[in-house]
């Protein structure tokens, strides 16, 4: 089925059918209407595929997350989304779950595809593949995490300096049996608080930091962790905790708050990581580390096109030119779980 075969039926150009698709506020209402009913009597569905190889400019962008389940995942995807659509262009979201076979994966499906460009969260170093794309005239840009090398784009945030902050929060508060709980300590976000949270602890004396490691970065771990906490003897716990995320913050404060046995903050002060919408209204408002999620996805996708851009103008190899590097700094928001 054609275009030209639809055009023939509701007796207008294919032009017009094109414009139907494309660029509608050109024709009046009863063309339109024509042009609908061919189409549904046709069974027409337009063939993108074919309109990229005959212009050479998809209308598709991908996004790999490596954390569907994170409270801040959905952020970051809408505004993705929000830029992509603006545009005109399409966003096809795919999920690798941490896992490097399924970033692969969806890196080939992707190219396969020919989309204009990506956005990953990586979970490996995709670099080498990302450059050899670019080579091929796909964009890409890593998100969440700053590129290893200069001629990568990234947009990513300064996770070094929201360890620093929260931990030298805790360390001015009083605290000096200080507990980092996390999951995944191979991703880079996460080594890169934990660095920042050991920088405080190793200029303070008397201070030390505990690696308290839990199955996943969830409520439910931290409801868990909270509980083996609470059955420790007097003294041997720590007197405060940073969490990985918000997520496990939320479940640690709901996990001591339901034992009874400690008190937040009086025996165990909490901060958390994100600034997430619930962490204002749980039952001990959190202290965390604000992260702008919402430009970060923003600005990625601004970046990428961008890159789109300097492709097409027959940009410099990506091993060769220096690309975009930006870094958000998160600050920290104090409220009563210190």
């Amino acid at each position: 089925m054609t275009i030209r075969q639809v055009a023939d039926l509701a007796r207008v150009s294919p032009a017009s059918v094109s414009n139907y698709f494309h660029k509608p506020d050109r024709l009046s209402g009863t063309t339109r209407e024509r042009i609908r009913d061919a189409i549904e009597a046709l069974g027409f569905v337009p063939n993108d595929a074919a309109r990229t190889l005959r212009r050479g400019v998809s209308p598709v962008i991908g996004y790999i997350a490596f954390e569907p389940a994170s409270a801040t995942t959905p952020e970051v995807a809408a505004a993705i989304e929000s830029r992509v659509s603006s545009r005109g262009m399409h966003l096809l979201m795919a999920n690798d779950t941490g896992s490097q076979e399924r970033e692969r994966s969806y890196l080939q499906l992707f190219e396969q595809q020919r989309v204009s460009g990506i956005i990953i969260a990586a979970v490996t170093d995709v670099e080498p593949e990302l450059a050899r794309m670019r080579r091929r005239g796909i964009a890409s840009v890593v998100s969440a995490r700053r590129a290893t090398v200069a001629s990568q784009a990234s947009v990513s945030i300064d996770h070094l300096l929201g360890g620093e902050l929260a931990v030298r929060h805790l360390v001015e508060q009083g605290r000096r049996r200080i507990g980092f709980v996390a999951s995944s300590f191979g991703l880079r976000q996460v080594e890169d608080r934990l660095r920042g949270a050991l920088s405080v602890v190793e200029s303070v004396p008397g201070v030390t930091l505990e690696v308290i490691p839990v199955p996943e970065r969830s409520v439910a771990a931290g409801f868990a962790c909270a509980e083996a906490l609470a059955g420790r003897d007097p003294g041997r716990g720590p007197d405060a905790l940073f969490c990985a995320n918000d997520l496990l913050a939320i479940g640690v404060i709901h996990g001591i708050t339901t034992d009874g046995r400690l008190r937040v903050p009086h025996d165990l002060a909490v901060v958390g990581y994100d600034d997430i919408e619930f962490a204002r209204s749980t039952i001990v408002p959190l202290t965390t580390v604000r992260t702008p999620h919402a430009q970060m996805g923003a600005a990625a996708a601004d970046l990428l096109f961008d890159e789109i851009a300097s492709i097409a103008a027959g940009g410099d190899v990506p091993d060769v030119a220096d690309r975009p590097q930006v870094v958000f700094a998160p600050e920290l928001v104090v409220r009563s779980s210190t």
